[in-house]
């Protein structure tokens, strides 16, 4: 069996980016977090990796999707406002990704 994390994760952020590539809402970007992160999840089920590096490989995604494109929900009149706030929100939704790991977790592994 190989492994399909990388070519599905791939295949994961071009859709994204093609989605966003006309923009893209703050709603959507929230929604394809969590679709990132249930897909990550799922497809790390079966990698022999511990607890904590699962879940570290779940939120270098989450960080990846919001730094790469957070910016384009902002409208351009609120952008030096984002500026400054932006660092707290990446922060708070680390945090909550991070929490949100473990019953992500319990919910997938009740569906296979």
């Amino acid at each position: 069996m190989t492994d399909q994390f990388p070519l599905k994760i791939e295949a994961f952020l071009m859709a994204l980016r093609e989605r966003a590539k006309d923009g893209i809402t703050a709603s959507e970007l929230a929604a394809s977090a969590v679709e990132g992160m249930a897909l990550a999840i799922s497809l790390l089920e079966i990698r022999l990796l511990s607890g904590p590096d699962k879940k570290l490989e779940v939120l270098q995604l989450v960080t990846y999707v919001f730094d790469t494109y957070s910016d384009r929900c902002v409208p351009v009149i609120a952008i030096p406002v984002w500026w400054i706030v932006k660092p707290a929100v990446r922060v708070l939704l680390l945090a909550v990704a991070s929490g949100a790991v473990e019953p992500m977790l319990r919910l997938t592994r009740g569906a296979m």
